[in-house]
């Protein structure tokens, strides 16, 4: 019995270990003078730059990241300093607004629909009713036979 526990611990244990989430180095937020002091002499492999929020995101060759917001008009100075270092620069591009749907005319189909039916009704009820008064007898109906 002592085998069998030990072995389905050990078995626990290394599934336990073999299914841990890797530890990854998280992206640190730094301050845009010290991003672009980096930018100018660091030893950087490419930038990331996120018009729409305002952010430069920077990785040095031994895959650290850096995030700063660079400030209104930095842009250009920074895409300067990058393009003359030849550091690859991404751009994340803008969100497109999503495209308006058409106008929706089930409401119409429904009406057409509801005529189309409402017409068959009544004609099956027209066929009905012209049978009933073809095959009546012509004098008293409700008269027992004599």
């Amino acid at each position: 019995m002592q085998p069998l526990r030990r072995g389905l611990l050990l078995l626990v244990v290394t599934g336990v270990l073999g299914l841990s989430p890797a530890t990854a180095a998280a992206a640190t937020w730094v301050s845009y003078p010290a991003l672009y002091a980096q930018v100018r002499s660091g030893p950087l492999i490419r930038a990331i730059i996120n018009p729409t929020r305002g952010d430069v995101e920077i990785k040095f060759r031994n895959l650290d990241e850096w995030h700063a917001y660079y400030p209104a008009g930095a842009e250009s100075t920074l895409l300067g300093v990058l393009h003359a270092r030849h550091v690859r620069v991404l751009f994340v591009p803008r969100p497109r607004p999503a495209a308006a749907k058409p106008a929706s005319v089930h409401h119409r189909l429904r009406y057409i629909a509801a005529a189309a039916l409402a017409a068959l009704v009544l004609l099956g009820a027209g066929v009905i009713m012209y049978r009933r008064r073809r095959g009546a007898p012509r004098g008293d109906a409700g008269a027992p036979p004599a």
